[in-house]
């Protein structure tokens, strides 16, 4: 009669730990490559960042040189710059730069955005300049001329005095003869000369809007 192998005690506790180990060491490999995973993942999304950061300082770069070439462009050619454009260009600069310091720490990106300011400042300054040259020259040009003050057809003869009243004595330009002299008294006109008063020294007369004081000889 054949007796059957019975397997000792060690060998089926062996056996029995064997699929607990096999489970142990998947769950290991398991853990390590979520781990990997995670850590992959995360320098991932730190390169993107990194990357998106510097396009964005590359188009506010950018921008800046087109904004520095249009104030060449205006300096060459002066043209009436109005304090509208010049808010409006300041506020988009200003929202442009808000968003690369939200984006960028101190740190690391604080010396490119100083020098983004000093770049818009400088470009501000010239606009202010141009825009400044440009209204003191429509200012010039807006001046009415000085009136000419008008010259009398006539020249002062003198004062003379008749029954208690002063006459003013003029005479036409380049007359040679006393019959040309006329007496004028306060109120008189001569042509578009009106006489307004006489003063000890002067006659006082009113032409086109303007005063005018000649002295009596």
């Amino acid at each position: 009669m054949n007796v059957p192998n019975i397997p000792a005690p060690s060998d089926r506790e062996g056996r029995a730990r064997w699929p607990w180990l096999a489970a142990g060491v998947w769950l290991l490999l398991v853990s390590a490559l979520t781990i990997v995973n995670s850590v992959g993942l995360s320098r991932l999304t730190e390169q993107s960042r990194a990357s998106a950061q510097d396009a964005h300082v590359q188009a506010l770069a950018t921008r800046i040189d087109a904004l520095e070439e249009q104030a060449e462009a205006v300096k060459r050619q002066p043209a009436p710059v109005t304090r509208g454009d010049l808010d409006a260009t300041r506020q988009a600069l200003d929202e442009r730069l808000a968003r690369v310091e939200q984006a960028h720490t101190a740190d690391d990106r604080a010396s490119e955005v100083q020098a983004l300011q000093a770049r818009v400042g400088a470009i501000e300054d010239r606009l202010k300049r141009v825009a400044t040259n440009v209204a003191e020259a429509l200012r010039r040009a807006a001046e009415p001329p000085k009136p000419k003050v008008p010259e009398p057809p006539f020249n002062v003869v003198g004062l003379e005095l008749r029954g208690g009243e002063r006459f003013l004595s003029v005479a036409a330009r380049g007359a040679a003869s006393v019959r040309n002299v006329r007496l004028l008294r306060e109120g008189d006109t001569l042509g578009a000369w009106h006489l307004q008063s006489i003063e000890a020294h002067a006659a006082v007369f009113r032409i086109d809007g303007h005063t005018l004081r000649i002295a009596i000889p």
